[in-house]
């Protein structure tokens, strides 16, 4: 049996981890076995996915998809699963990832913003989409089956959310929140009045960027990658008022260096430049943008890994998509 000594040093382990200390007593008296609550308690960032094996992109709900046609349009689901997998791999390397199974008739289901996990309530829980989106409706009752299974209380808002592209958590109760284009403001009275928080609202307007992930960028607890560009001088402020800004232009954003994962001290973000020759009129664009990211992660002491996420391009999405968060580490 441990001794108080022993405790004391795990409890200090888990709060430096950022976890809550597990609930309940030993699995058996006289044993250290622990009994952990649900996959948010654990060291290590963990994340939801899942594989694009029904992906397409036949129902044209963006912008992006709706400026292609022929050729263009077409995925290629080879390609596209190997970009997954590569993905995948990388993640799986410094986290826990846990898939949901894959749907026919679901789209979009691989590009996982059907969820939004709160860390600052007490109970285990999870906000699920209220899509707006043709053809994503649907994908929530998947995440609602499995993660209800794995321990959270899920709940889905009366008012128009998608989840983890929209919410995005900073530290303790603080969170920041898009809306306009998919997501009502409302839905954000709704979770502070239910489960409190602080959530600091940021209009996404921007046809193109129509995801609060497309504009804001967590890095740590006390900065944020974030277009100021198009951010109202308010947002900004109120954005500055608890956390740190290291700006970057539309055209960056527009390159999806704000559709990003953060694995402990790792930023991994999409580029093809390794794929792309100088005369190529996307080039420079990505060529600006991975040097903008380098700056900032320099600065303040991350790695910086690429993928090629090209395919996913095709459905106007890109790496930050592919993801929902159930563990973060700030």
């Amino acid at each position: 049996m441990a001794s108080k000594i022993d405790e004391l040093k795990e409890k200090i382990a888990w709060k430096k981890a950022g976890i809550r200390t597990p609930k309940g007593e030993s699995k058996k008296e006289g044993t250290d076995d622990i009994m952990w609550e649900n996959p948010s308690d654990t060291a290590k960032p963990t994340f939801v996915m899942c594989q694009p094996f029904f992906v397409d992109n036949k129902v044209a709900n963006n912008v992006w998809i709706k400026k292609l046609s022929g050729e263009e349009a077409k995925i290629d689901k080879e390609k596209f699963m190997a970009e997954w997998y590569n993905l995948l791999h990388i993640l799986a390397t410094d986290a826990i990832v846990y898939l949901l199974p894959a749907q026919p008739g679901l789209q979009d289901q691989t590009y996982v913003n059907c969820f939004a996990y709160l860390p600052h309530v007490e109970e285990p829980t999870i906000i699920l989409s209220n899509f707006t989106a043709d053809g994503r409706a649907g994908e929530e009752n998947v995440a609602d089956y499995l993660l209800t299974k794995m321990g959270y209380k899920c709940v889905k808002p009366p008012g128009k959310f998608e989840g983890d592209a929209e919410l995005k958590f900073l530290r303790d109760d603080i969170y920041f929140g898009g809306y306009g284009v998919r997501t009502d403001k409302q839905t954000y009275d709704w979770i502070e009045k239910n489960y409190g928080g602080n959530i600091i609202r940021v209009n996404s307007q921007d046809e193109y960027l129509y995801h609060l992930d497309c504009l804001l960028f967590v890095l740590d607890r006390e900065n944020v990658i974030a277009c100021t560009e198009i951010l109202k001088p308010s947002e900004i402020k109120a954005i500055e008022k608890v956390a740190t800004i290291h700006s970057v232009t539309r055209s960056d954003a527009m390159e999806c260096v704000c559709n990003s994962i953060k694995l402990d001290d790792m930023i991994v973000n999409s580029s093809d430049l390794e794929f792309l020759q100088k005369r190529d009129p996307d080039y420079n664009k990505e060529y600006k943008k991975n040097e903008h990211l380098e700056k900032i992660c320099a600065k303040l002491g991350y790695e910086i890994t690429y993928t090629a996420m090209t395919e996913a391009g095709k459905s106007g999405a890109a790496l930050s998509c592919f993801v929902g968060t159930l563990k973060y580490l700030r």
